[in-house]
């Protein structure tokens, strides 16, 4: 995903939902910026979980004619359950990063069907979290491929990176190209792991199967990724997703690679103690840049947000991709603990025993700079940005289908 400088509007307020049994469920909800005039410094949530659980989200934009820029639908989905499976002893936390025509109605479908599915098999999910989390996933592709008639998602998908906290054990479940990263202290410092692998056409053991089911693999170079592609025409920029029919014939599969590690989260006695810090859940961003905001979970996640955007313009002048983080300190989850939150205006959606990250907004021109959205360089020509970007490319800009549409990863 992408990146661009922060406004007010841009960050979100914790919401609760005080349910009868007395359990309060949290999330962060994003406000999706309506203006490209916005500040670019970060506002504060609300709620005594401000400091645990942050979360940002920021539509891409698109080059336009003569330098300017056009807003892109934001096509990333989120959400964050806590409690999660009836227990305030564990959590769940999901991105979805969907590409091509109408990704974000996969993404959203994801969004509320995957958490369904794990609550739907809650015991076994803890007693076997690998197997439930692998099957809910395919379960959640399969029923996205039969809708409509299979043409619901035959040229379009998403990533999906899943995040789930049982005590100190940690499982992260990832299909394409979304990141889970947790941020420890070592030393003074501050270091961050992938808990998950980019699933790349040329990747080890992908490429493989992608030739054995009689996919065509192009290498990544020139600044281009590799990309598997569909009867030659609808090029992928990874081997492993949620919809994607046609790619799905060609060795594309939603199995989701499942790890699990042990958190050792720093005493609180000793904020300067060795110890896993936070984790965040994103479709793309600079991890490190939560590690300047201690206080906050909120202001870190909206200056990861801030500085994937002005890095993405730096690099790509007027492209810039969909962004979505969550962000959440260790240790998150405490057994019988049922904060009271302060309620405020929120730009999600709520629902039970969570709230969604599902703006998506119609693109619009930004006529003017401001906020990162626009670049003072025209779009140089024949520079395909498209091909070089995008999770879902034409070849040779060729059209597939009536499906068709460049519109992002």
């Amino acid at each position: 995903m992408g990146a661009a400088c922060s406004s007010p509007s841009d960050e979100e307020v914790h919401t609760s939902n005080p349910r009868a049994n007395g359990r309060h469920s949290i999330a962060y909800a994003p406000a999706e910026i309506t203006s490209p005039r916005g500040s670019c410094e970060p506002a504060s949530a609300k709620g005594p979980l401000d400091a645990s659980l942050g979360n940002a989200t920021r539509h891409g934009v698109s080059p336009g004619p003569s330098g300017s820029s056009y807003a892109k639908i934001n096509q990333d989905r989120g959400v964050a359950y806590w409690p999660f499976n009836s227990s305030h002893n564990e959590a769940l936390f999901c991105v979805f990063d969907g590409h091509g025509c109408n990704g974000e109605k996969v993404s959203e479908f994801c969004m509320k069907a995957i958490p369904a599915a794990l609550q739907e098999h809650g015991d076994e999910l803890r007693s076997h979290p690998e197997e439930v989390l692998t099957k809910a996933v395919c379960s959640v592709d399969k029923a996205v491929l039969k809708k409509n008639g299979g043409q619901f998602a035959r040229s379009c998908g998403t990533t999906s990176t899943i995040v789930y906290i049982n005590g100190s054990t940690l499982w992260a479940a990832c299909s394409g190209d979304s990141r889970a990263v947790l941020g420890s202290s070592k030393g003074g410092k501050i270091r961050a792991r992938d808990l998950t692998n980019d699933h790349k056409p040329d990747g080890e053991g992908e490429l493989e199967r992608i030739l054995n089911a009689g996919g065509e693999v192009s290498r990544g170079e020139y600044g281009r990724p590799a990309r598997v592609w569909a009867a030659g025409k609808i090029g992928l920029a990874m081997s492993r997703s949620v919809g994607d029919g046609e790619c799905k014939k060609y060795g594309v599969i939603p199995n989701p690679e499942v790890q699990r590690f042990e958190l050792a989260a720093a005493p609180d006695a000793k904020p300067e103690g060795d110890g896993d810090r936070f984790v965040i859940v994103a479709s793309d961003g600079a991890c490190e840049i939560v590690a300047s905001e201690p206080g906050s979970m909120s202001r870190g996640c909206a200056k990861l947000v801030q500085e994937a955007a002005l890095r993405w313009k730096r690099e790509e002048g007027n492209y810039r991709d969909d962004i979505t983080a969550i962000v959440a300190r260790l240790p998150f989850v405490s057994s019988g603990e049922a904060p009271t939150l302060e309620l405020g205006l929120s730009g999600g959606s709520f629902e039970g025993d969570a709230l969604y990250i599902n703006m998506g907004e119609q693109g619009r021109r930004i006529s003017e700079m401001g906020a990162g959205d626009s670049s003072p360089a025209p779009e140089k020509a024949g520079d395909d940005f498209q091909n070089r970007r995008l999770s879902v490319a034409a070849r040779d800009d060729d059209e597939w289908s009536d499906e068709s549409d460049r519109d992002g990863e």
